[in-house]
């Protein structure tokens, strides 16, 4: 490719991106399967009991104020906060690198068309650059796919992974987690065949 920039390191960084993006979503599964994991714990423990008064009745000095089984329950919810807390976290960074990624290849198709004009030879730049974007489309569409599988969701809203609309914690069956690992399958394939196809291994 031609043109008054680097277009071969505009397309690297872009598929950089795109890396990121995928090791976002291979976080994002994580989460989802340590909160699952954190609900399951918290649901499976007993209720806390009441701390036991001390011998003048005042509470907190009595041997059984600290009952393992209180201090486990406490731990699992206490776990279960922290996880739905990365939860979120790894939710919103999958979404900013996304936008990131469709915001790049908005700004490298206009320096494309602008490099392609601005040579003279615009029909035979576009030839050369219209493969490039193309692929790179499409694997913006596969990306969408993917994190749609991940949320369990359809582009008409729905559940949000592991949360249901309304927030509340829902199961993620094995099947769920099949899905996900093949649709994580899918878009790192899809990353190694653009560093393939169009990166120069810098």
């Amino acid at each position: 490719m031609t043109g008054s920039y680097d277009a071969a390191a505009a397309d690297d960084e872009w598929i950089r991106t795109a890396g990121v993006e995928y090791e976002r979503v291979a976080s994002l599964c994580n989460a989802q399967a340590l909160l699952c994991n954190a609900a399951a714990a918290a649901t499976a423990s007993s209720p806390l009991p009441p701390i036991v008064a001390s011998d003048d009745g005042r509470g907190g000095g009595g041997e059984g104020e600290y009952d393992p089984k209180t201090l486990a329950a406490e731990m699992q919810r206490r776990n279960l906060h922290e996880a739905l807390s990365a939860y979120y976290r790894e939710i919103d960074a999958a979404r900013t690198t996304h936008s990131s990624l469709k915001a790049q290849l908005a700004s490298l198709s206009q320096r494309m068309g602008d490099a392609a004009n601005s040579t003279g030879h615009a029909e035979g730049c576009r030839e050369r650059t219209l493969p490039v974007v193309e692929a790179f489309s499409k694997h913006i569409e596969l990306s969408e796919r993917v994190i749609r599988t991940v949320m369990r969701s359809s582009s008409a809203g729905g559940p949000c992974g592991a949360l249901h609309e309304n927030g509340m914690l829902r199961p993620i069956s094995a099947a769920d987690h099949e899905a996900n690992v093949v649709a994580l399958a899918a878009l790192r394939a899809s990353v190694s065949g653009l560093k393939a196809k169009f990166g120069t291994g810098k």
